[in-house]
């Protein structure tokens, strides 16, 4: 379910340009999820790892984020060989 379109006081709708990246607050208010959720879902690779902007800046891709919202309960993310599983 994508985000709504919003529109203007004649029900016109008005064109949305999605963000480069959606910040920590946006993502609570999108996933209606907390902080300490968000961390133990990523973890857990139940949720989309934040993309690092530099310093202490770090953000959801749009795409990452709407792949989340269209099936929460069935996302994983895909561990590689490289990887270590550690419990």
């Amino acid at each position: 379910m994508p985000l709504a379109q919003p529109a203007d006081n004649y029900g016109r709708n008005i064109p949305m340009v999605a963000p480069a990246f959606f910040r920590m607050a946006d993502v609570i208010r999108i996933t209606a999820l907390s902080r300490a959720t968000l961390y133990r879902r990523i973890a857990e690779g139940k949720f989309p790892p934040p993309v690092h902007l530099g310093g202490r800046a770090c953000g959801w891709t749009p795409t990452a984020l709407q792949a989340w919202v269209d099936d929460p309960a069935g996302y994983s993310i895909a561990i590689a060989p490289s990887q270590p599983v550690t419990d």
